[in-house]
């Protein structure tokens, strides 16, 4: 499932934009552009996939005993 936040690039109608805020209204998830005023639904965008890896990390330790 995508994951639409501010500031993330995503494709809308051949042209790359960028998300400004997200609405839910009314049981429907609305997406805000940069610089457009109509909201666009979610299925109309295209959002590259994040990746992730399902590989263990050790974290580092930050502080001392």
């Amino acid at each position: 499932m995508p994951v639409f936040k501010p500031g993330v690039r995503v494709m809308h109608a051949g042209r790359s934009e960028t998300v400004s805020h997200v609405v839910l209204r009314r049981r429907e998830m609305m997406v805000h552009l940069v610089g457009r005023d109509e909201p666009v639904k979610p299925e109309r965008l295209t959002l590259t996939p994040t990746m992730f890896t399902t590989e263990r990390r050790p974290e580092v330790l930050s502080w001392f005993l």
